[in-house]
């Protein structure tokens, strides 16, 4: 009997070892596997890291994605497919930690900013988003300023046309050295509808007009709107010829484009309408003076469409408003006025009877009437 208990302690006693080397080795395996788990998960390559530089990416592919679509949307906005410096930070701006001083190098590579918090705060290389050129920035102009006394390039290529005397966004009135009556013009401000302008230069002066400094305005480039802007060329039509207003006419005029008090704005439309009536020999023969051809026949090749006139010949009005602010604001008087490019008198395109027609008068400084068949300088005007 005592054999038998002394057996089976024994037995016991082996168990109880067995068991204890096989939890040990069960916890060493354990820690292995638990080991290779949280390298698995926290490691360089860890499933954490693995999942948080997925998010990283993700976040960055969204910012750099919304950030190229606002780029084409403001190409689109340009007209031209062009973008500014000013344009690029304005975008970036949105999804960047930017401030007044953050300046947008010409070359895009190597330029990194870190988006804003909401955006993860991760650093982007801005040439990711875009890495093209830049349009030159453009002085914008507004509406309260009178742009009157600037020169133009009407349709922005490069070419100086003419000086503004007219500016509809702002109105006008007033008397050509105080002659309250034929030397009269007025005209409304409008705000809306008008195109959109910027400074194209800085400075300009032009030898044609008494070398006058200033800025030239032109008209942005697929922007739609009425024109804003009278505009007097700088020089003569054919320099240094004069004209008959319509020699055959005189005598027999019916006054298709009489003038008012205030004709401004009509000189486009009286263009049309004479060069319509000279055309069919309305009024007599065409060219009839021996001296002078008419005028209407020989501006036909500078006016562009004779249905809609680029330049045309400026009615009462219209010069008596160049007149005044070339007096006011630029220096022009009775006795300098050949500095200007200008001749003595110029034929309005408003008639008066059937025997004359207004004209501008530079030695005299006002507007004035004188029969059809005389001569006189042309000079062109446009709007834009």
């Amino acid at each position: 009997m005592k054999e038998k208990r002394r057996k089976l302690k024994i037995k016991r006693k082996e168990n109880k070892g067995i068991t204890l080397i096989a939890l040990v080795i069960t916890i060493i395996v354990l820690l292995i596997l638990a080991g290779v788990s949280i390298a698995m998960l926290t490691g360089e390559n860890g499933i954490l890291n693995q999942a948080q530089n997925a998010s990283t990416e993700t976040e960055k592919a969204s910012v750099i994605e919304q950030a190229k679509t606002d780029i084409i949307d403001r190409q689109i906005e340009n007209q031209n497919g062009s973008i500014t410096k000013a344009d690029l930070k304005e975008i970036l701006g949105k999804y960047f930690d930017l401030d007044s001083n953050t300046e947008i190098p010409d070359d895009l590579t190597g330029f990194e900013l870190k988006t804003k918090e909401e955006y993860g705060g991760q650093t982007i290389e801005i040439s990711d988003i875009y890495n093209g050129t830049f349009a030159e920035e453009k002085e914008y102009i507004n509406t309260e300023t009178s742009y009157v006394g600037y020169y133009a390039d009407i349709d922005d290529d490069g070419t100086v046309d003419g000086i503004i005397y007219a500016d509809l966004a702002v109105g006008g009135s007033g008397n050509w050295n105080d002659d309250d009556y034929w030397s009269h013009y007025s005209y409304e401000a409008k705000k809306t509808g008008l195109k959109e302008y910027y400074v194209k230069e800085e400075s300009y002066s032009s030898p044609d007009f008494n070398n006058i400094e200033g800025k030239v305005i032109a008209p942005i480039k697929g922007t739609t709107g009425e024109d804003r802007f009278y505009v007097m060329a700088l020089k003569d039509f054919n320099p240094g010829t004069y004209y008959c207003w319509y020699d055959a006419a005189y005598g027999n005029l019916k006054k298709p484009v009489e003038a008012s008090y205030n004709d401004f704005g009509a000189g486009k439309e009286n263009t049309k309408t004479m060069i319509g009536i000279w055309n069919d020999s309305e009024w007599g023969a065409q060219n009839d003076n021996e001296t002078h051809d008419d005028m209407w026949g020989a501006v036909q090749t500078a006016v562009g469409d004779i249905d809609d006139p680029t330049w045309f010949v400026p009615s009462k009005a219209e010069w008596a408003a160049f007149g005044d602010v070339a007096t006011k604001t630029l220096g022009l008087t009775t006795s300098n006025h050949s500095k200007y490019g200008l001749k003595n008198f110029y034929w309005a395109s408003s008639q008066g009877t059937a025997d004359y027609a207004y004209y501008a008068l530079f030695s005299y400084g006002n507007i004035y009437y004188i029969d059809v068949n005389s001569g006189s300088s042309v000079r062109l005007s446009a709007t834009f």
